[in-house]
């Protein structure tokens, strides 16, 4: 029972530890957006979204698609995103 336990419990350190890795391999624009979090940048690695550039070409049905949020958040996530656009 021990050794089961012990296997669980290795397993989900290691997934723990490959997500944060994939935290690491987001870009810092994307991770210092305005209302970025890092659950959501988690789940935008995991995904292969890694910079603002990736995100600013997502359209909101994309993102609620991706990490299950609401439509508006995703709209204001994707418009800080494509702020660099337009100024």
């Amino acid at each position: 029972m021990n050794e089961l336990r012990s296997r669980a419990r290795n397993a989900l350190l290691m997934q723990a530890i490959a997500s944060e890795e994939k935290v690491e391999e987001v870009a810092s624009d994307l991770k210092a957006l305005e209302g970025m979090d890092g659950q959501i940048a988690r789940m935008l690695a995991a995904k292969g979204i890694h910079t603002q550039e990736e995100l600013a070409e997502l359209a909101v049905d994309d993102l609620v698609e991706l990490t299950s949020m609401d439509a508006e958040r995703a709209k204001t996530l994707i418009m800080a995103a494509r702020a660099p656009w337009f100024a």
